[in-house]
């Protein structure tokens, strides 16, 4: 798919082709300044598949922008995602039928969830194995070492060997530190898979902690846990299905803890 960014800040442009560069639907990112360059692209030139739109700009506001598309190209018109650090537009966008609204600063999970809608809706392929193997993020035999968050505007770095324990919430992952927690736009499933595995465990479909943030296993009964970290307010369940393999990780004694 090829994607034209527009936005009439230049840091946001940039950070979101760099991001697009990491997601292998998109096969070519363009960028547009103002919404008459936007319109003479769109109107001209190769087809654009996609196209993030910011919704605060000078000349025309993005939301008329993407009625003048719909009115003009018709069944042509790309499929819209706005990218706004605003959540008041939100019904304006369900209106157009937009394919997704996205609140600045993006995050390149969020990104790709968006950008798999749009593929869904223009019926693109998903991507090849080979361009999903290709070194857009972290795999496998690179475990994250930090993480970025939203914090007042910023991202804020945490090392991932500050997380005590993510758990779901709403479809993303709520992270937790000594310190505070912060809600991502990251999956557990994402988290699972790119955290490094001889440090964190899934205990329960909900949650994933590091082994070595924890302090207690206390039973709760029928085969299931409380795992303690370091007090009783920081507490996670283990599942009964995922306790084996606790056990596996953390030897404990015969059957000091069995029922």
């Amino acid at each position: 798919m090829r994607a034209l960014v527009i936005d009439d800040e230049l840091p946001a442009r940039e950070e979101l082709l760099w991001l697009l560069e990491q997601c292998p639907q998109i096969t070519g990112a363009e960028q547009a300044e103002h919404a008459r360059d936007a319109i003479a692209r769109l109107e001209e030139g190769p087809a654009i598949d996609v196209v993030f739109l910011d919704i605060d700009m000078p000349d025309i506001n993005g939301v008329r922008l993407a009625q003048l598309w719909r009115d003009r190209l018709g069944d042509r018109a790309p499929a819209v995602i706005f990218v706004t650090a605003y959540q008041d537009h939100a019904l304006d966008a369900f209106n157009l039928d937009a394919t997704d609204y996205l609140l600045k600063p993006v995050r390149l999970a969020r990104l790709k969830q968006a950008i798999e809608r749009a593929a869904r809706r223009l019926d693109v392929a998903p991507a090849t194995d080979d361009a999903a193997a290709s070194p857009a993020g972290p795999t496998a035999s690179t475990p994250l070492t930090r993480i970025s968050v939203e914090e007042h505007g910023a991202y804020r770095v945490i090392p991932v060997d500050a997380i005590l324990w993510a758990e779901a919430e709403e479809g993303f992952a709520t992270v937790h530190t000594a310190e505070a927690s912060f809600l991502t736009d990251f999956s557990m499933k994402f988290l699972e898979e790119n955290l490094p595995a001889e440090h964190f465990f899934r205990s329960h479909r909900s949650f994933i902690v590091r082994l070595d943030a924890i302090s207690h296993i206390a039973p709760t009964g029928a085969g299931t846990y409380r795992l303690l970290l370091g007090s009783e307010e920081r507490a996670v369940p283990l599942a009964r299905s995922r306790a084996p393999e606790l056990k596996a990780r953390i030897p404990w004694s015969a059957n000091a803890l069995e029922e």
